[in-house]
């Protein structure tokens, strides 16, 4: 299983980083960026995304990641709403994060489909598509968006999607582990 991640300067890596975790069980994860070179994470963290949007094949894409942050750059950016929009024709699951799915909103995909995110009128001034729902988390088909404070969740909810979980047990012991700190050992 391939799981691409979004990044771009200024990203927030803590929202997306359980989910990486959890995603690296089942496959490999490729970060993915919009131009050459180095990236800061809010955080203070530099990485060297390992390929170029332009580089990807979008059948290849198992699962697409994009985390919160500012995003503003990469808002008008025609060939990521062109990526997006393709993902979301073959209905490949795209997962999205705080201000991440203001780029959902930009690329037109949330017709009829609900929604959650932390900049809400941000995304009112992007499109009038799609339900605000006032949840951590909302999975509506193959799209899922979360507010950042929810980003176990989000990591969860992605690995149901992804159907990462051995059965009820397995994803039992990760919610408890993970959410509730609860280690039975």
């Amino acid at each position: 299983m391939k799981t691409y991640i979004l990044l771009f300067e200024g990203y927030v890596s803590f929202e997306i980083m359980l989910a990486s975790y959890f995603m690296k069980t089942q496959g490999d994860i490729i970060t993915v960026a919009l131009e050459k070179g180095a990236l800061q994470s809010y955080e203070g963290f530099s990485v060297n995304p390992a390929v170029l949007l332009n580089e990807i094949n979008s059948s290849e894409v198992d699962l697409f990641i994009i985390p919160g942050g500012d995003v503003t750059a990469s808002l008008h950016h025609p060939g990521l709403m062109y990526f997006i929009k393709e993902l979301n024709e073959r209905k490949t699951p795209i997962a999205a994060i705080c201000a991440g799915t203001l780029l959902l909103g930009q690329a037109q995909v949330l017709e009829g489909r609900s929604f959650t995110t932390n900049a809400e009128s941000e995304m009112r001034a992007i499109t009038v598509q799609g339900e605000y729902v006032n949840e951590g988390v909302v999975v509506d088909g193959h799209i899922i968006t979360a507010k950042a404070n929810a980003y176990v969740d989000f990591g969860i909810e992605i690995g149901k999607v992804m159907n990462i979980y051995s059965g009820p047990e397995d994803l039992e012991e990760t919610i408890q582990v993970f959410k509730y700190f609860n280690d039975k050992s």
